[in-house]
């Protein structure tokens, strides 16, 4: 085989330049697209997947304030009251006015000690709830006692001084009897019957004394036995304590101590059913409030809890620098999550004559 031969089998061989270009190019075009369907297919199909999949729910802050409703569903244990289903009806869509204002209570009180003694029992804790004349706490009665055990022994040698004094009199009075008689028969002088009625008058007069003293020595007895009860601390009404300010071992006293080591309170106990509501008025939206007038009340910790209340009265003052008028408010609703100085919001309805 010559080399013209050669050369033209390897020129039919070989593709030209021409054909080779166009198939490279058809060839890429095939990959790129097929490359395109397969993103587009993964794409079409991850995101199917992630809208069937349950999405997680963000984490929120617990809320501070809680439906009766939302109470009731997850904690089975506490039951919606009665009040809690009649308020949750209220209508207040009527309300004519809004105000914010607090908790009070009208019976509150710091029980202290009319002596000054040192704590030896302490009976109370804070939340502890009392009745009348319950005991607080015991102090240090030593020294009352001994005084009045010493009161009570000059009573009884007053007494004893008192009865001999008396049956002096009797023997005297005898005498007398028997020297008028023989007076009388003229057997003795007058000067020797005046003698024994000089005595009687004068036992008369101690007599007189020493029961007057009696009398102070029982008082004595009294004021002693009072100065003891003293050192047993006493409720003086129902209520719950909501501040304990003393600890066994502490000094008590009714004045105030410059040094400040002297306790002059044992605790502070509140009547929680004398809780009312006090709010302050702007001068010029007071004609807006009645006495009597309905009012619906919200507690800043239960803000879904409307509770059921009225208008007590209009104190009959205002206030120069805020001027304001103070209004107080009757729960006719009670509850143990009512407490002293809560925050409270009131919305006081539209009665008869103001919807006129």
């Amino acid at each position: 085989m010559n080399d013209n031969s050669k050369e033209k089998i390897a020129q039919l061989a070989l593709p030209k330049d021409d054909e080779y270009t166009d198939s490279h190019t058809v060839r890429n075009g095939v990959i790129i697209f097929v490359l395109i369907a397969c993103a587009v297919a993964l794409f079409w199909w991850i995101q199917t997947t992630t809208d069937a999949e349950p999405q997680p729910q963000p984490i929120s802050a617990p809320k501070a304030n809680i439906k009766a409703s939302e109470v009731q569903q997850t904690n089975p244990e506490i039951p919606l009251t009665a009040n809690e289903q009649s308020t949750s009806k209220l209508n207040t869509s009527n309300k004519v006015l809004e105000a914010s204002g607090h908790i009070v209570a009208r019976r509150i009180a710091t029980i202290s000690s009319r002596v000054t003694s040192k704590v030896e029992q302490l009976l109370i804790e804070e939340g502890q709830r009392v009745d009348q004349n319950d005991v607080l706490a015991e102090l240090d009665s030593r020294q009352a006692a001994f005084s009045y055990a010493g009161a009570k022994a000059a009573l009884v040698a007053g007494e004893a001084q008192y009865k001999e004094l008396l049956s002096q009199l009797k023997l005297e009075q005898l005498q007398y009897e028997r020297n008028l008689a023989l007076y009388n028969n003229k057997v003795i002088a007058k000067d020797v019957l005046d003698t024994y009625e000089l005595k009687i008058e004068q036992l008369k007069m101690q007599l007189r004394s020493r029961q007057a003293l009696n009398q102070k020595a029982e008082q004595d007895v009294e004021l002693s036995k009072y100065n003891l009860e003293q050192h047993t601390i006493r409720a003086p009404f129902a209520g719950m304590v909501i501040q304990k300010n003393a600890q066994v071992g502490e000094l008590i006293s009714a004045g105030t101590s410059g040094g400040g080591t002297i306790r002059t309170g044992i605790a502070t106990i509140v009547d929680m059913s004398s809780l009312e509501i006090e709010v302050d008025i702007a001068e010029s939206y007071i004609h807006r409030v009645l006495p009597g007038q309905s009012v619906v009340a919200r507690l800043d910790a239960y803000p879904d809890w409307p509770i059921n209340s009225e208008v007590l009265t209009i104190i009959p003052t205002a206030n120069r620098q805020k001027a304001s008028i103070k209004v107080r408010i009757k729960l006719l609703e009670g509850d143990a999550r009512i407490l002293p100085d809560m925050g409270v919001k009131v919305s006081f309805l539209a009665n008869d004559t103001q919807r006129l």
